[in-house]
């Protein structure tokens, strides 16, 4: 690094709590998170804001970068579908939390799944080799609708 170059990281949700101390860096955050709600006013007074916000604007006109960013916004939403969803949810909480409760829970879904699975193979097979799909039923528990889907 050098003399000129400083770094900051700031975690904006964290950094609202505490908005309004400064009002420089205020501006600044508010330009980062939401960068359409700045007023012009504030980018007058502020040179480097200014060349941001110069710069953002010729970012936006190239098309790649506008794919670029809404492939990211994309994968953003997937990850938050897939949370909302509640997929791996007790397992990720339990390791979260230390909870020996929601890792039970994680642990005892994943064997839920995996038996499913393998009876599922299991009646292919049976199927395969002509075993009646009562018997089927029988040894596998999988419903005569499901083995039906088999076919």
């Amino acid at each position: 690094m050098t003399k000129k170059l400083d770094i900051a990281i700031i975690e904006i949700p964290k950094y609202r709590r505490y908005a309004g101390r400064n009002k420089k860096l205020d501006t600044w955050v508010k330009f980062i998170d939401k960068p359409e709600e700045i007023i012009m006013r504030e980018v007058e007074e502020n040179e480097g804001l200014k060349e941001a916000q110069e710069l953002l604007e010729q970012i936006s006109l190239d098309e790649h970068e506008q794919e670029l960013a809404f492939k990211r916004e994309l994968y953003e939403m997937d990850k938050k579908a897939i949370k909302a969803a509640g997929y791996y949810e007790g397992l990720e909480e339990g390791i979260q939390q230390g909870t020996k409760e929601g890792i039970k829970k994680g642990i005892e879904q994943g064997k839920i799944e995996g038996e499913k699975e393998k009876a599922i193979k299991i009646a292919k097979n049976m199927y395969k080799k002509g075993i009646s799909i009562e018997t089927i039923i029988e040894c596998t528990g999988l419903t005569k609708e499901e083995i039906e889907k088999l076919k």
